[in-house]
């Protein structure tokens, strides 16, 4: 794997880690997963203001005042031989001193890395799992180092037969999947959790919003039932239909939305 690190290329083994990394002892830090297809990054905009939005928000220095993403990304994809690739750009906090207070004159570190876009599924089950979302909670707005909940959340669905996890805020409302956000239609309408229910606002999810007509509010699982599609969407996969819930089929096996399908592709 060819990777870029804080300015250097460097090859299989060559990129480590500090011991004192804030990123690898505390989760001190940022990443974001964004698609390079057709010589370009899929909706880059939208991942860079989300980015900005969450250095902020952590008070880290964004790496996008220093780095030409799209420059590094294209010559990644390049030196790696990718026509499609899944980007991660990773973004440590930096070296620091033991203890949660961050050093004043902490440098961030910026991790970029290239992998063979994977194949999305033609469908996928999820289950309801018992994690729950924290509107408050800074990792559940953001996509922070700390991504512990998440991983747990897709153990346990896959435990359960599942492919996916599906989460609930901490008042039991709906609020997305472990790596992707929530929609269903019913009668026409497109609906989708509101953000205040512990949501990430997904680029994809963005880019829907934008283009169609969508109602968010606080949902209870039962509007599943009612759905006569339900799908989810994350920045790698596109949009993808959800067939089955907690062992009982989904969406009444309708496809996905044309307008949705055409916007993605």
């Amino acid at each position: 794997m060819t990777v870029w690190l804080d300015g250097d290329w460097l090859g299989d083994g060559a990129a480590v880690c500090a011991a004192d990394d804030r990123g690898l002892l505390l989760g001190d830090g940022l990443f974001e997963t964004l698609r390079f297809s057709g010589g370009r990054l899929l909706r880059q905009a939208a991942h860079e203001q989300r980015l900005r939005a969450s250095c902020a928000a952590l008070d880290l220095a964004c790496p996008l005042d220093r780095i030409a993403l799209a420059a590094i990304v294209g010559e990644m994809a390049a030196r790696a031989g990718l026509r499609q690739a899944a980007i991660r750009l990773t973004l440590s906090a930096g070296s620091g001193q033991r203890g949660l207070a961050r050093p004043a004159m902490a440098q961030p570190s910026c991790l970029i890395t290239a992998a063979p876009l994977p194949e999305a599924p033609a469908s996928l089950s999820l289950a309801t799992v018992s994690q729950r979302r924290s509107p408050s909670s800074i990792a559940a707005r953001h996509k922070t180092l700390s991504y512990i909940d998440n991983a747990i959340a897709r153990r346990e669905a896959v435990r359960a037969g599942a492919g996916m996890a599906l989460l609930l805020d901490t008042d039991g409302h709906l609020s997305g999947t472990d790596c992707a956000n929530l929609f269903w239609m019913r009668d026409g309408r497109l609906f989708t959790p509101a953000l205040e229910c512990a949501v990430l606002p997904g680029t994809v999810r963005g880019a829907i919003m934008a283009e169609a007509a969508v109602e968010q509010g606080r949902f209870t699982p039962d509007e599943l039932a009612q759905a006569d599609c339900v799908f989810v969407t994350n920045a790698l996969m596109g949009a993808v239909a959800v067939t089955g819930i907690d062992g009982k089929p989904a969406g009444r096996a309708q496809p996905l939305p044309e307008a949705v399908s055409a916007l993605l592709d």
